[in-house]
């Protein structure tokens, strides 16, 4: 059943479930799903032969978006996704599709991989729809196998006309006072209005700017959603490219002998948890091609590395250097594994005069005529190479 409200079970009644509804993105889209028995049972339908915790780690639900009888997207959730209790006991639960309040719910990102991702938002352009889910079990064994139907429900949305200003839509003009040389290259400008249209209409999400520099000119500068030339982005990961410019900026000034030198030469690592004699052969290389055997895999939730373990814990370096090694032969097997970052750069803090933040200041900011820019920092408050710094849009196409 479909509701444009967030409701609690106990609350709700016949007359809140809607069969239709005027389609706006800014508003509340929940299902409240109804089943006969709880996951578990029905996986357990698919392969008696398997317990219930192997149940859980190889099936999850089948969701299928269908839009006027057409199927758009079929998506086997990751196993990990809702809660051991929700999948065992429980028969009801509601799923946030479109949130108001943008609630954090795996239902939010299945919702934006059919809408935005695969041509859902296409298929509900203006005018009339139908919009129809299908659950079903599934079980990975290595082969999926796929149960029967065990929720479906359809709603009927009307899709108002988005109204698009030609102003949003028209090439933004450079302004005076980039530092950079403003160069005067014809480009297609018809491509660059059928971007501004897609960003008005919100297909590409939280977009702040686009920056294009060809031959050392600037060839296009347009700001979004209430973002300006001096306004600080959040670079997110990319911060960690900086770990690996720094890195070679200081082994060319030597401070550091080479990538290949250990974190045995930095920590006393008997001192640390899990100790190993392979722990002393990990390289700050390993560290920046994240392939350094520790156990830590920010894609695995089960793993004890998992960046998120780490945010929590009043030392960063403490906690990576606490963790135990796979058998992963150093240098050949990456992991997505944020703390190594951290790491490398608590080794660049240690070697480089006056630390890190003077040093990153002084031979790369500098340089590059980098002034305004904010670090994410570590509770020990040197700089976090994991990721987070902030810095303005040209600043950031200096740096590319």
């Amino acid at each position: 059943m479909f509701l444009d409200k967030i409701l609690a079970l106990e609350n709700i009644r016949v007359s809140d479930f809607i069969s239709s509804m005027i389609f706006q993105e800014d508003k509340d889209l929940d299902i409240r799903v109804f089943q006969e028995n709880s996951l578990v049972n029905y996986l357990h339908q698919l392969d008696p032969s398997l317990s219930i915790d192997e149940l859980l780690k190889k099936g999850n639900y089948q969701f299928s978006f269908y839009v006027d009888g057409k199927l758009m997207y079929v998506e086997n959730l990751n196993s990990g996704a809702g809660t051991t209790e929700s999948k065992t006991v429980k028969t009801t639960f509601r799923i946030p599709l479109m949130s108001s309040k943008n609630e954090d719910s795996w239902g939010k990102f299945l919702w934006s991989r059919f809408y935005l991702t695969n041509n859902g938002i296409d298929a509900l352009g203006e005018g009339k729809h139908i919009l129809k889910i299908e659950i079903r079990p599934y079980l990975k064994t290595p082969t999926v196998k796929t149960g029967n139907i065990i929720a479906q429900g359809e709603i009927n949305l009307t899709v108002p006309k988005k109204n698009i200003s030609e102003q949003q839509i028209a090439i933004q003009k450079i302004k005076p006072n980039s530092s950079w040389k403003v160069s005067d290259e014809k480009f297609n400008q018809e491509k660059i209005r059928a971007l501004n249209q897609k960003i008005a209409e919100n297909r590409f999400r939280d977009i702040t700017s686009i920056v294009v520099i060809k031959n050392g000119e600037l060839i296009l500068e347009e700001y979004f959603n209430n973002y300006n030339r001096d306004s600080l982005n959040d670079t997110r990961s990319v911060g960690k490219s900086f770990a690996s410019a720094l890195m070679g900026i200081a082994i060319k000034d030597g401070y550091l002998k080479n990538e290949n030198q250990k974190i045995s030469e930095f920590y006393d690592l008997k001192t640390f948890k899990n100790f190993s004699s392979q722990k002393n052969n990990v390289t700050i290389k390993s560290l920046l091609t994240m392939s350094s055997g520790f156990e830590g895999n920010d894609q695995d939730e089960e793993s004890p590395g998992n960046e998120e373990n780490m945010y929590p814990t009043d030392n960063w370096i403490k906690f990576t250097l606490d963790l135990p090694m796979t058998e992963n032969k150093i240098g050949e097997t990456w992991n997505y594994f944020t703390a190594g970052a951290v790491l490398s750069g608590d080794i660049l803090d240690k070697s480089v005069p006056k630390g890190l933040k003077n040093y990153a200041d002084k031979k790369l900011f500098q340089p590059l005529g980098i002034t305004n820019y904010n670090w994410q920092f570590t509770p020990q408050q040197k700089p976090s190479l994991a990721g987070g710094l902030r810095m303005n849009t040209l600043d950031l196409a200096k740096f590319g």
